[in-house]
Parts: structure tokens; C-alpha cells; sequence
């Protein structure tokens, strides 16, 4: 068996942090606020946008970015944290790179958190925004990290027996099957024992995935459903062309391979980027891991794509570069 390697941008990142506790047993006030301190430490500076308003989609907290002239396009994000932390705040750096690259106004939704709120709240709340987006806005997408990969991918599901279009769902190291149990994830944990010289690293990551989702969805039953678990919906057939973005050292990599394959299976669109020696996590690190920036652009650029294909043609020939542009 290989030995997990981390890449040399991970590996100095993980030696600059300070050993992290488990979330079990934290209060858990502290631990958001440590959450988003760390988010904004590692985040660099914030990108200029053209505006940036607090909004109420649908009922929802948000803030909408816009790089400048958008064209009727947004992306509505929800960002990760296991259901159970992040914010606005902790969200921004991102959202103003990928609506700056993108070109598209971003939607960044403040959904409500577990334990507080378990499901269906935080899918209610996306679903409450993706539908003020489609009444807004021209052109939608979906997308999140991690559990809001989940949120996005369970949304895009939605929409589909819905009708309700959507051009895209960008999927970020998305948790996408509840089941523990599973190759994969025993796997990790044996073969990241030692990972980066962290003690228990896999295991830490396993009984951490199990904390999240009992807060989330205690009914353990509930968890089978398509909207919990996107991987356990009969046929993804009719979701929306995708971009799933993955790491190599993420217990939820092999969650996203199999999505991928069925999506292909089904006929749907699919645009996967693997980045050999990461982890979760890293499109956070826009301050500190190239990556992190590098995943910002393929997904901005699978969104520039996705939104223009859609447009009439006589808004994208006004949108096409002069050919005084092109000799420029």
C-alpha cells in the first residue's frame, strides 16, 4: 500500500496550525468563532467587487456580489462547515474571487446551522434562495463545499423534479452519501493513521463526519433520502451539467468519484478536477495554497461557459469581443 503523501503547499500548512481538537464536547459558540477566524487567517485579503448588498432571498440572510455588469447571471453559494458552522463572513474571500473570475453576480446564503436547526432547515433555506434567484436573476447556478456541496447537490435535485432549471452545479469535495460504513472511508481510516505526522488523522476525520451528521440529520432512517444523500437518489438523470472539484486526501474523494460515475452513467454533463496531494477544505486557503486559487478559475471558468451557452444569441453576440478587442 502507498503511503499518503501530502503536496508540498499541505504540507507546510499543516505544520503551521496548532493541534485542532474534536468537535465533540466544544462549546460550540467558541468553535464557530474559531472556524471563522481560521477561514479569514488563511482567506487573504478580500477581492474589490463592484457592490456587495445584504439581501433577503426568499427569506434568507444573503449577500449578493457583483463583479459589474452580470448579464442576468448569478451562482448561488453555500458554503461548508458540516452543516454546523460558517458564515457570510467565512464564505466572502471566496465569493468575491469566484464572482470576479466568473463574471456573474454570486449569492452567498446564510442558511441556518445544526444543532440548532437539524434538517431540513439548512436545505429548506438553500431551496428558499435558489428559487428568489430564479425569480431574479436570468441564469442560475448552484454550488457549495463540502456539506454545502451536499446542500447544492440536493437543491439541483430538487429543481429537477421541480422543472425548475438551473445551468449548473459546481460541487466542491461535496458530502454526498451518509453511509460510514462504507470502503472507502475504512480504508482512509487505516491508511491515514499517521497522515502528515498528525496522530489518528484518518480516524479523527471518520468519527468527525459521524459528530456532523448525527446533528444534522439525527434520524438515522432520514438519511437515505435523495435530499440527505444525493448518492442514494434512483437516477441522477435530469440534474444539471456539473463540476465536481476533489482532493486526494479527503475521506469524501471517494463519494465523488462514484457521483461522477453515475452521472456520466445517466448522461449528465460532468467536469471532474482532482487535485493530486490536497485536502479538505484547501479552496478556503486562497491566502496560503495555490490550489486553492487554481480550483477558483477552473470553476469560474466551467460557469463562464455554462452561462454563456445559455444566453440568447443576440445577448451573446453583444457580449463577444470586437475584433478591435481581439487585436488589442
Amino acid at each position: 500500500m502507498t503511503t499518503p503523501m501530502p503536496s508540498a503547499q499541505v504540507r507546510t500548512y499543516l505544520d503551521s496550525l496548532a493541534p485542532q481538537p474534536n468537535y465533540w464536547g466544544r462549546d460550540l459558540a467558541a468553535l464557530r468563532r474559531q472556524a471563522r477566524d481560521h477561514v479569514l487567517a488563511v482567506g487573504g485579503p478580500p477581492e474589490h467587487v463592484v457592490s456587495v448588498q445584504t439581501v433577503d432571498a426568499g427569506g434568507v440572510p444573503s449577500r449578493l456580489y457583483r463583479p459589474g455588469d452580470d448579464d442576468g447571471d448569478v451562482l448561488v453559494w453555500i458554503h461548508g462547515g458540516g452543516w454546523m458552522l460558517g458564515d457570510l463572513d467565512s464564505c466572502d474571500g471566496v465569493a468575491r474571487a469566484i464572482a470576479n473570475r466568473a463574471g456573474c453576480a454570486v449569492l452567498a446564503i446564510d442558511y441556518r446551522l445544526a444543532p440548532e436547526h437539524p434538517f431540513p432547515a439548512a436545505l429548506d433555506d438553500s431551496w428558499a434562495a435558489v428559487g428568489w434567484a430564479r425569480r431574479t436573476f436570468d441564469r442560475v447556478a448552484v454550488g457549495g463545499d463540502s456539506a454545502g456541496g451536499n446542500l447544492a447537490a440536493a437543491s439541483a435535485l430538487r429543481a429537477r423534479d421541480a422543472r425548475l432549471d438551473l445551468v449548473l452545479q459546481l460541487l466542491v469535495y461535496p458530502v454526498l452519501d451518509s453511509t460510514m460504513d462504507t470502503v472507502a472511508k475504512r480504508r482512509f481510516v487505516e491508511s491515514y493513521a499517521g497522515f502528515a505526522g498528525r496522530a489518528d488523522y484518518g480516524g479523527t476525520a471518520f468519527e468527525r463526519i459521524g459528530y456532523l451528521w448525527d446533528a444534522y440529520v439525527p434520524d438515522r432512517l432520514m438519511r437515505r433520502s435523495p435530499v440527505v444523500s444525493p448518492m442514494h437518489a434512483t437516477t441522477l438523470r435530469g440534474v444539471p451539467p456539473t463540476v465536481l472539484i476533489t482532493a486526494e486526501h479527503d475521506i469524501l474523494r471517494g463519494e465523488s468519484v462514484e457521483y461522477a460515475r453515475r452521472l456520466r452513467a445517466d448522461q449528465v454533463p460532468v467536469e471532474v478536477h482532482d487535485y493530486p496531494g490536497q485536502i479538505h477544505g484547501f479552496i478556503e486557503t486562497l491566502g496560503v495554497m495555490a490550489d486553492a486559487t487554481d480550483a477558483v478559475e477552473k470553476a469560474a471558468s466551467a460557469l463562464r461557459r455554462a452561462f454563456a451557452a445559455r444566453r440568447p444569441a443576440r445577448q451573446a453576440a453583444r457580449n463577444a469581443p470586437s475584433s478591435s478587442d481581439l487585436h488589442s
